[in-house]
């Protein structure tokens, strides 16, 4: 029994997480809301403890693999070929959301993470609602490109909040974010040497990345990648999820000619290690809490409204003269809307150092969820039911 007992808790999130799909499928509840709901379900009724060891440590491995994956998502060349009045659009709109956030901030006197949390974006949704609407859609188009940059620059606010929180407003602070601009500086550098080393040796790529790869070398080589970049950024005591992040970055921009590695690699991801964090999310919320404070979803909701607001604020300031349309402007909003990864992320930071409290990361998790299930559902209503004409640009961004 003793031997049976830790492993019990695995048990129950295996099965939470095979049953995830169908149930998602069933209820049309995007699948991570689903598995976030019965990461709850399992720890009111005492299956999961959050607070086992085993579990956290498979979980943190789950959130740094999915950051791996979201940055495997960004290819560097291809920001190139955007072009510059793009960029610029681009740019306008985060500023955008960035000062609207700041202002809310400042005005309801909110913890400075919400800094962070109502911008933030992730590909998440927008990849699932692109296998469902197609990436032709101007808005969803339009939604893909800002997702990547947005999923950039989210992560860049969340390492440098991080400093913020771990050392506070002095010379601490100063110190990490001159390692942190070292670091990415050295990073630049990197990529430079290896556009020149693929460059003068293209056959580097093959001896690294085989295309007869009975042995499983890609693999290999990817998690050595990650474990290096992982090893680097906590020896310099920057956030771990960046160093995630750029490992997924390097593979997608230098070694695209692994058609299927990526496939390979999103297949393990969200057949387990994804999915069985944001299980254990689900198992942080404790439900008597929830229970006993209405206030709770109140807040919830209240965040759900603000981020929505921003987004259709800067989207009508930005992007209106080129959809000439309101109900795409609107539908770009609501996909730019669903952030779920992120801000779960981004609130499990805010717990971990905590400046939110328990009740208030309970919140925006909750947020989530709800974004997940309302904003797909306004997509769907929007888009079958909205049939006024547009006048769009033929030509896209």
């Amino acid at each position: 029994m003793e031997v049976i007992t830790p492993l019990l808790p695995f048990v129950a999130i295996a099965i939470f997480i095979t049953i995830a799909v169908p149930l998602s499928t069933a209820t049309k509840i995007p699948i991570v809301v689903t598995e976030i709901l019965l990461g709850i379900i399992g720890q009111y009724l005492g299956f999961i403890d959050s607070h086992n060891s085993y579990i956290t440590l498979v979980a943190d491995i789950g959130l740094l693999f999915l950051m791996f994956l979201c940055g495997l998502e960004v290819d560097l060349k291809s920001f190139l070929s955007m072009g510059s009045k793009f960029l610029y659009q681009a740019l306008f709109y985060f500023v955008s959301l960035y000062s609207l956030s700041a202002i809310a901030v400042i005005t309801l006197q909110l913890p400075l993470i919400f800094i962070a949390i109502l911008p933030v974006m992730s590909l998440g949704m927008i990849m699932a609602l692109i296998r469902d609407y197609g990436k032709n859609k101007p808005w969803l188009n339009l939604a893909l490109k800002i997702g990547v940059l947005g999923e950039v620059i989210s992560i860049s606010v969340l390492v440098t909040l991080e400093g913020v929180y771990r050392y506070g407003f002095n010379w601490r602070l100063g110190e990490n974010l001159l390692i942190l601009a070292i670091f990415l500086i050295c990073i630049v550098g990197i990529f430079k040497l290896a556009n020149i080393l693929f460059w003068w040796f293209p056959n580097l790529k093959l001896l690294l990345l085989p295309h007869d790869d009975s042995n499983s070398q890609d693999l290999r080589f990817v998690f050595m990648l990650l474990f290096i970049f992982i090893l680097l950024t906590t020896g310099l005591h920057l956030e771990k999820v960046l160093g995630a992040f750029i490992a997924g970055v390097i593979l997608s921009t230098y070694f695209k000619y692994k058609h299927t590695l990526p496939q390979k690699l999103n297949d393990m991801g969200f057949g387990f290690f994804v999915p069985f964090f944001f299980v254990y999310v689900g198992t942080t919320i404790h439900i008597p809490s929830v229970l006993e404070s209405h206030w709770i979803l109140l807040h919830a909701l209240y965040l759900v409204c603000g981020m929505l607001l921003i987004r259709i604020s800067a989207s009508l300031l930005v992007f209106l003269r080129f959809f000439k349309s309101i109900k795409n402007t609107l539908l770009f909003a609501l996909s730019d809307c669903m952030p779920l990864t992120f801000l779960v992320i981004t609130a499990s930071m805010g717990l971990k150092f905590g400046v939110i409290s328990q009740s208030l990361y309970t919140s925006c998790i909750f947020g989530a969820i709800f974004e997940g299930i309302l904003f797909s559902v306004a997509i769907k209503v929007i888009h079958t039911l909205w049939h006024k004409p547009t006048n769009l640009k033929k030509d896209m961004l």
